[in-house]
């Protein structure tokens, strides 16, 4: 328990800094006049964009689940995508909306080992794409990049990332990681339950064709489901950002986002918006009111989930 509370600690306070530093950064009278003048035709068309990346990320998961002989239809997946975001509202981090899911798709044939490893896969290969895509707008838009250290060494660690990946698949053996653990005695720490769920995720490293039809799906939700969403929320302010800079950006804020380091990336998403699309002229108060506003869209929509929770929940 104890642990538990420092880390929330540790998590808040971080939220806490760049909150802070927001609200003095911003000029909060121009982020109620852009509120105030959205073009509503652009909310419309985020909410046709989210949709449309929940419906791929949920067709993707399917493929994932399918995989382990999970079979469900695509709108049961659709559907415990869209409750398991609407969970993380009220969780201090993401765990909570895939620990919903693991369960719900798990349960009918009690397999949770593998419906917990389509979940981390989904999680996984989504992250990669996002990576995947935010060095090659980098390479594209290199010669501003250059100019701007952090974006630099953003790029240097998802390189090494993706990186450390290309190794795990290499080694994707399971007898390699079973010597591993046995050589720093791991296999008298850890529970057997766990083994198994390792065990399930290194079966998918082992698979070309499903990782290559889940990457293909994760660079689509990508380009629909990330950056399509958030730059009609630009538009919906008035902000018509040239679009290699933004895609030079946008896979990176989603990167550094994805870091476990705040209260469901509150404050560092917004640190994120102010300060990568700031290297492009874009004003403090325009790139926090898109970070608020897209927050706050896609939360609203995933209370069209609450009806299937509470169904769920009896």
């Amino acid at each position: 328990m104890r642990k538990k509370i420092f880390k929330f600690s540790i998590k808040f306070s971080v939220s806490l800094a760049f909150l802070t530093w927001i609200i003095f950064k911003v000029d909060w009278r121009e982020v109620a006049s852009l509120l105030s003048g959205i073009k509503s035709a652009y909310i419309a068309l985020y909410f046709l964009f989210l949709a449309c990346g929940i419906l791929i990320s949920s067709y993707k998961w399917k493929l994932l689940a399918q995989f382990k002989g999970i079979r469900l239809s695509l709108s049961q997946f659709f559907r415990l995508y869209l409750t398991g975001t609407f969970i993380n509202n009220f969780m201090p981090s993401f765990v909570g909306g895939d620990a919903y899911r693991i369960y719900q798709v798990g349960k009918e044939e009690k397999k949770f080992s593998e419906s917990a490893s389509a979940v981390v896969m989904d999680r996984l290969t989504g992250l990669l794409g996002a990576m995947i895509l935010a060095v090659i707008f980098s390479a594209a838009n290199f010669s501003v990049i250059l100019g701007q250290k952090i974006l630099l060494l953003l790029n240097a660690i998802i390189l090494l990332s993706i990186f450390g990946g290309v190794i795990f698949y290499a080694t994707r053996r399971m007898s390699f990681w079973k010597k591993t653990i046995g050589i720093f005695g791991l296999d008298r720490i850890l529970p057997w339950k766990f083994s198994k769920f390792f065990g399930e995720v290194a079966h998918y490293a082992g698979k070309k064709r499903i990782l290559r039809q889940t990457m293909a799906w994760s660079i689509v939700f990508g380009i629909v489901g990330l950056s399509a969403t958030n730059y009609v929320i630009f538009l919906s302010l008035g902000e018509k950002l040239p679009m290699l800079n933004y895609l030079s950006v946008i896979f990176l804020i989603s990167f550094v986002s994805s870091i476990p380091i705040s209260i469901n990336n509150i404050g560092v998403k917004e640190w994120a918006y102010v300060t990568f699309f700031g290297f492009f002229g874009v004003p403090s108060a325009v790139a926090i009111t898109a970070a608020i506003l897209g927050r706050v869209l896609q939360m609203l929509f995933s209370f069209l989930a609450l009806p299937i929770y509470l169904k769920n929940k009896k």
